[in-house]
């Protein structure tokens, strides 16, 4: 397990749609739905390999956006993918100390929204503050809502219903390689489709 955090969130797509795309790719992944219009998605790759699956959701859903959000031990990476391109792919440090970072961490917060459409008031970045929490405002996910969260970690958790942990998965879905969806915990009802 590598010490990166990465996830996808999709917007303006149904989640069959992108259950089909990953059945069609036989890619395995963890889904959840929300909150608001957006999924969550957690699939088995990482590195240059998201990014280019992320560019192939985009192209398969016109008119959705994929933000691909990476979280190291220093650094947040964050990639807009529409319509099989990528307009936006940006790093900042996690924890901005430095008045040039937050600098860097506002253009780049800039850049972002732009190629998401964000149609709200951005996000305030604060010196001493954590960058995540901002651009994922971008898509209208909180920052618990993806914390932390890779396909490995997910993978382990799964295999520990009992774990105190346990009920914020109880909302999440596995899709195997086929596209199938079943819920999060083995032998536990849940969504299926």
């Amino acid at each position: 397990m590598s010490d990166t955090a990465q996830g996808f969130i999709v917007l303006g797509a149904a989640r069959t749609k992108v259950q089909r795309w990953l059945g069609s790719r036989r890619l395995p992944a963890f889904l959840a739905a929300g909150p608001g219009k957006a999924l969550r998605l957690w699939p088995q790759i990482e590195g240059e390999a998201a990014e280019e699956a992320a560019t192939a959701l985009s192209r398969e859903l016109p008119k959705s956006r994929v933000l691909v959000v990476s979280s190291g031990p220093d650094t947040l990476r964050v990639s807009v993918h529409v319509d099989g391109t990528c307009p936006a792919r940006e790093e900042v440090a996690l924890r901005m100390r430095t008045a040039k970072q937050l600098s860097q961490a506002h253009a780049a917060l800039q850049r972002v929204s732009t190629a998401l459409d964000f149609k709200g008031h951005r996000p305030t970045l604060l010196r001493d503050g954590d960058s995540r929490p901002g651009f994922l405002a971008l898509a209208g996910v909180k920052e618990e809502d993806i914390s932390g969260l890779s396909h490995a970690r997910l993978a382990e958790a799964r295999q520990h219903p009992e774990a105190p942990e346990a009920s914020r998965f109880q909302d999440f879905a596995f899709v195997d390689e086929q596209g199938k969806a079943t819920s999060f915990f083995p032998g536990a009802s849940g969504p299926e489709s």
